[in-house]
């Protein structure tokens, strides 16, 4: 090459590279493309990030509504109240049959003072003139103290229902720690033992004419 073309050349602006192969088209065109579905499928991971936040769950259990006491026609509902705030507070009796009723049961260190316990407690039912419904299965008997007329809880109910607990501690009862919320008081078959025995009893509490 001859010095007139050198030095032509030496003094020529070089041109600015451009993209025109097909083959280099085509890989950048893929490349936007991949970059933009990578942008598009994270938009969903971020909006579940913001729009999915796990909730607090509050680990304070509702307590269950207590039974709301049904007292017979005429008692003095705020002194009865009382009294039956009191034999709750100590866990062993239950108030049940849509509060008209309270019962427990009671466990001796065999029949005979089981007994003996029921023969007491059968006395101050005559002094009252009121009884309850209850069943006796060896060395453990249960009592149900309601009102069947006028229906209900009644200040008798209550009365008898603390004597109960005052001849149990002379007949050396043997207690049994007392029921945690929600827990069954009494067994479920000698209840149904008193409930057998109440439903054919018959008007038991109606004055005869």
């Amino acid at each position: 090459m001859n010095a007139p073309v050198l030095r032509r050349l030496a003094h020529q602006t070089p041109r600015s590279l451009t993209v025109s192969s097909p083959f280099l088209r085509a890989l950048s065109s893929s490349s936007s493309s991949s970059a933009a579905a990578a942008a598009a499928s994270s938009r969903p991971l971020q909006q579940q990030h913001r729009h999915h936040h796990p909730r607090t769950m509050s680990t304070t259990s509702a307590a269950p509504a207590q039974a709301r006491a049904r007292f017979s026609q005429g008692s003095d509902e705020a002194s009865l109240s009382s009294t039956l705030e009191t034999l709750l507070g100590e866990g062993r009796w239950a108030l049940v049959n849509d509060g008209e009723a309270v019962e427990r049961s009671f466990k001796f260190k065999n029949f005979a003072k089981t007994w003996d316990f029921m023969t007491a407690v059968s006395l101050q039912c005559k002094t009252h003139n009121h009884h309850p419904e209850w069943s006796n299965v060896y060395n453990t008997t249960f009592i149900r103290w309601t009102t069947h007329s006028p229906k209900g809880l009644s200040g008798k109910d209550l009365k008898l229902a603390m004597i109960c607990d005052a001849l149990a501690k002379d007949f050396g009862e043997i207690e049994a720690p007392p029921a945690a919320e929600g827990e069954a008081v009494v067994s479920c078959g000698i209840r149904g033992l008193a409930d057998k025995a109440a439903g054919t009893a018959g008007d038991c509490c109606t004055p005869k004419k």
